[in-house]
C-alpha cells in the first residue's frame, strides 16, 4: 500500500528528525555519565517505593554500552539486552510487531523481569 504523497513526507520527515534525536541523545549520554550528573531524570517508581522497575538502570547501561563496557550494561539491567533485539525486529516486520503472541510475550517476560528484579 502506497502511502499519499503529504503523508509519506512527513513520516520521511519525522524519521529524520527522529535520527537526529537519537544521535544528539547519544552524544549526551556519552559525554556525561548518569551515574555522576544528576540532570538525567529519575525513576518515579523508584523514588516513590524503593524496588526497581524494569527500565531502572537503562540509562546507566546505555552510556556503559556507549563506552564498549558490555558486562557493566548488563550489569545495569540485563533486560536491555532483551528489548533492544525485540525493538529492531519489531521496526522491520509489522506482522511481527503487532501479533498477539508478540505482546503477550512481552507483557510476560516484563513482569517476570520486574518481579524478578526485585526478588533476588
Amino acid at each position: 500500500m502506497r502511502l499519499p504523497v503529504p503523508l509519506a513526507r512527513s513520516t520521511t520527515f519525522i524519521s529524520i528528525l527522529a535520527g537526529f534525536v537519537a544521535v544528539g541523545g547519544a552524544a549526551i549520554l556519552y559525554r556525561f555519565d548518569p551515574a555522576t550528573v544528576h540532570f538525567f531524570p529519575r525513576c518515579v517508581f523508584h523514588e516513590l517505593t524503593g524496588l526497581q522497575c524494569p527500565g531502572c538502570g537503562t540509562t546507566r547501561a546505555l552510556h556503559h554500552l556507549l563506552h564498549g563496557d558490555i558486562a557493566g550494561a548488563f550489569r545495569l539491567n540485563a533486560m536491555l539486552f532483551v528489548v533492544a533485539p525485540f525493538g529492531v525486529i519489531a521496526s522491520v516486520s509489522r506482522r511481527f510487531a503487532t501479533h498477539p503472541i508478540t505482546g503477550w510475550s512481552a507483557v510476560v517476560v516484563t513482569v517476570v523481569w520486574w518481579v524478578g528484579r526485585n526478588v533476588v
